[in-house]
């Protein structure tokens, strides 16, 4: 009698089932660090300038890590993490737009401040 170290195709093919099924249960965790992540970002977007200079992007923002939470309530894990990751990255677009819009207003008032501090310096004096 010989034993054979080649083992039973059944076996294999049992051992190859069960080892995607387990990559399968772990690949479907809960995101909940991408929800949270997405959560922080539309906070921090609008305690920003966000909301009053990017308003499209933040209500996206918004809208999209609310989206992520209702998927995560009804386990669908897969959608969940893509609206997540979308929302963080409207979000820091929100801010980036917000930080922007800002800084040019801030430049458009320097300028008028320069200008007219030019015009007070170059007005001719009257004795």
């Amino acid at each position: 009698m010989s034993f054979s170290p080649r083992i039973p195709q059944w076996l294999r093919f049992s051992l190859v089932c069960g080892v995607l099924g387990v990559n399968g249960c772990s690949a479907a965790r809960p995101p909940e660090a991408a929800v949270g992540q997405a959560e922080l970002a539309v906070r921090q977007a609008a305690e920003s300038k966000a909301p009053v200079y990017a308003p499209s992007e933040f209500r996206i923002a918004q809208e999209k890590s609310l989206g992520a939470q209702r998927a995560m309530s009804e386990e669908k894990y897969d959608h969940a993490r893509r609206l997540a990751e979308q929302a963080i990255t409207d979000a820091e677009l929100a801010q980036a737009r917000a930080g922007a819009e800002e800084a040019q207003k801030n430049t458009e008032e320097v300028r008028k401040t320069m200008n007219a501090l030019q015009s007070e310096a170059n007005r001719p004096r009257t004795p």
